[in-house]
């Protein structure tokens, strides 16, 4: 499976091809909108928010209403038009500006925002919304929920996904405590009014992922590797950790024991995230990611003209306050792509109903399989 997403902030529109996917598959475009909606109306946006009307069309790929195999692209227009006409010689700390100069050379900041903009995730949240639609049909349900924004942090998150995502949805900045709820959104307003940013963290997990998905044959087949370069691709993110964070424990504590529940292997705790050696072992998959403060400020920050390299202030562009809410919905979306990719390595990639009938025949493997009969003698 491939993507690829090209398309410039302020340009006609941001277009993202699917390379891969089987066909057979029943394309519900009302599903990712509904994404695309949780994206752009997270509390803490700016003002580009307000002008987009975000919604994604797929154009090719698609025969009566199901995917052909072919390859899928899918397209979200633009309605917002660059703020900045004049050249911008001033970078801004934390951005690409300075640092994309000194690769690319070209003597106008403006034209390294339009790439290094989020503006590109509004179609990669449709791709990935799309691919957790298609899990949705092997039982896999992935959902978000904030944790912390500025100095507030979430105490008291459901333990049932349900009630989660039920309470995480009355609150315009997606979290599941309605306290720490009111609280962030305080704090949003407090920056807002002080012309300052915020980042945060947020939680992205997988339920009824099936465990065999990954590999160790090499580093980069690992799914932990590949969650890692899926979410550190995001903009303002800047690390994430797959199960538990607690490192103080020992060993004996940290690792989730194996034991045998109806019948089945079960772990009675989920320290691991999901994930071991690379490879899923069907417990859910927990993925805590961290978010820096977005760095377009009002108020400014110190720096440089590059044209007389005079000390000035960094410019103002229009930004939002915080990104994490968005970037929460983001997060499902990237989990979605790692995820799909691996499940139609491991179950195929030719037809939906084929790979369903391949999903429903694996069963819970025997120990001995016959492969070292000779070995018996």
């Amino acid at each position: 499976m491939k993507i690829t997403i090209s398309g410039d902030s302020h340009g006609e529109m941001m277009i993202g091809v699917l390379e891969g996917f089987p066909a057979g598959f029943k394309v519900d475009e009302r599903e990712l909108n509904h994404d695309l909606k949780r994206r752009q109306n997270a509390y803490g946006r700016g003002s580009r928010m307000r002008m987009e009307k975000d919604e994604a069309r797929i154009i090719s790929g698609v025969w009566k209403g199901y995917t052909t195999g072919a390859p899928l692209t899918f397209v979200v227009k633009n309605k917002a038009s660059n703020p900045v006409e004049s050249i911008r010689s001033v970078p801004r700390p934390g951005h690409a500006d300075l640092s994309a100069w000194f690769r690319y050379k070209l003597p106008d900041f403006n034209a390294y925002a339009e790439r290094s903009s989020a503006r590109w995730t509004v179609v990669f949240t449709a791709i990935g919304s799309f691919l957790k639609s298609f899990l949705g049909e092997f039982g896999v349900i992935i959902f978000s929920y904030v944790t912390s924004i500025g100095n507030v942090k979430a105490e008291k998150i459901p333990r049932d996904p349900e009630e989660l995502m039920m309470v995480r949805d009355k609150t315009p900045v997606y979290c599941p405590d309605l306290k720490a709820s009111e609280g962030m959104m305080r704090e949003i307003d407090s920056a807002m009014k002080e012309g300052d940013t915020l980042g945060g963290t947020f939680k992205v997990v997988a339920k009824g992922v099936p465990a065999g998905l990954g590999g160790f044959s090499s580093m980069y087949e690992k799914l932990d590797s590949r969650i890692g370069k899926a979410f550190m691709a995001l903009p303002a993110v800047k690390g994430l950790i797959i199960g538990s964070s607690d490192t103080s424990v020992r060993g004996s504590e940290y690792h989730d024991p194996i034991i045998m529940s109806n019948g089945r292997v079960k772990r009675p705790t989920n320290n691991a995230g999901g994930i071991e050696g690379g490879i899923t072992n069907s417990e859910d998959i927990v993925v805590t990611v961290f978010v820096k403060p977005i760095p377009t400020i009002r108020k400014g920050i110190e720096s440089v003209d590059m044209k007389t390299l005079r000390k000035v202030s960094s410019p103002y562009i229009r930004s939002d306050v915080t990104a994490v809410p968005a970037l929460s919905v983001i997060g499902e979306s990237a989990l979605s792509i790692v995820l799909s990719e691996a499940f139609l390595e491991r179950f195929g990639n030719d037809s939906f109903e084929s790979i369903r009938r391949r999903f429903e025949s694996e069963g819970f493997p025997g120990w001995d399989d016959g492969i070292w009969k000779e070995y018996d003698r």
